[in-house]
This record gives C-alpha cells, structure tokens and sequence, in this order.
C-alpha cells in the first residue's frame, strides 16, 4: 500500500511540475503605469522552497515590496554612474534597482505562494524580461531564465524543467497612441453633408415641379 502510494506521489509531482512555473503577471502594462505585479511560485521538488532572487529588468522605478510574513525581503540596488541631488541637498549616486530577495520563509513541497511588489514602468513601449532564481532546501537551485527556444529537452524531448524553466515576459503597450481612424469614421463628416445636400436638392426639386394654386 505504501508502495503505491509513493508512486502516486511521484506522479502527481511530475505532472505539478511539468505543467508549473514561476511567472509575473500581468502580462501587459501601460506605459508608465504604476503597476502592482504578483510573482507566482509553486515548489516543484519534494523539499520547500527556501528563498527567491527576482532580478528586475531595465526601466522600472519606485520599486516597492509588500511585506510577506514569515519572510525577509530585500531590494538590491545599483549605482547608475549618475550624480543626483538628494533630500539633504548633497550629491549623490543615482541608484536603480536591480533585484529582490525574499529569504526566511518556505513553501512546502507540492505547495505555492505569491510575492508582490510595485513599481513604475518605463514611459516607452517594451517588454520586460523576468528572471528568477528558486532556492530550495537542499540547496538546489532552479534559474527561470531562459526562453522555451533554448528550454533543455530530457530524453523524451520534452522540455526539462528540472534545472532551467522559461523566464515570463509583460509588454509595456503604448495605451495612449490614437487608434487609427476607419474608413467610415475618417470620411463620415463628408458623407453626411452630402446626404444633407442631395435632400435639400430633392425637396427644392419637388417644391418647384409643385402646380401652385389658382387664385
């Protein structure tokens, strides 16, 4: 009975992990939204899940974590090469942040959690590129950095999630740019005042073919 019901475990571990990754959603943003973004984490293995490295794309500012209990959480941050001026009025080193840990804490084997965070995004249209670094507690660690076009293959030839998993992408969509007009919309003022001419004609057509009255 014992027997079975590991292998049944095991199945249902497979199969979580065949089908479960570590994503940031959404996958769109308007540009220089504030946008809060939740990190998904399943643990995948049959130990917890013991810390998360998130490393943070280009062009995000005002980065900001929500407290998660049970866990610390750090932001990481990396000078510019820039000089700014700072509340006290000193010269300073522009600082932008590069990524986020959260340690302390665990999910249990077969188990997931959220991490959010805030941040604005760039005020262009791009897309930003996650990746994260999952570390469980037999000090493996699996990096979802690297797309499904060069995902590793195991001997079956289906992706092998076991060391690599995909990073998740969010677009950042110009939501400000005017659609562009159709054709109705374009020449609508056009045709109907056209409309508007041709019935006039019509009714001063028919006034004027009218017999009048005798008197």
């Amino acid at each position: 009975m014992k027997k079975i019901t590991s292998i049944v475990i095991l199945g249902v571990l497979a199969a979580f992990t065949a089908s479960a990754h570590v994503v940031v959603k959404p996958s769109s943003v308007g540009i220089g939204a504030f946008q809060t973004f939740t990190m998904g984490v399943p643990a995948e293995k049959s130990v917890p899940t013991v810390s998360l490295k998130l490393i943070l794309p280009d062009g995000l500012s005002f980065v900001t974590p929500n407290v998660k209990s049970g866990w610390k959480v750090e932001v990481k941050t990396q000078s510019t090469g820039k000089k700014i001026t700072n509340d006290d009025g000193m010269m300073v080193d522009e600082q932008k942040p590069v990524e986020i840990d959260w340690t302390g804490g665990s999910i249990p084997a077969g188990q997931r959690d959220e991490f959010a965070f805030s941040a604005q995004v760039p005020s262009t249209a791009t897309t930003l590129e996650w990746k994260a670094y999952q570390t469980y507690q037999d000090g493996s660690v699996v990096s979802w950095d690297r797309t499904a076009s060069n995902q590793p293959k195991d001997s079956k030839g289906s992706p092998d999630f076991t060391s690599f998993g995909p990073f998740s992408t969010t677009m950042i969509v110009n939501d400000l740019q005017t659609p562009k007009a159709s054709w109705w919309q374009t020449h609508q003022e056009s045709i109907t005042l056209g409309i508007a001419l041709l019935a006039l004609i019509v009714a001063l057509a028919a006034a004027i073919k009218k017999p009048h009255p005798s008197l």
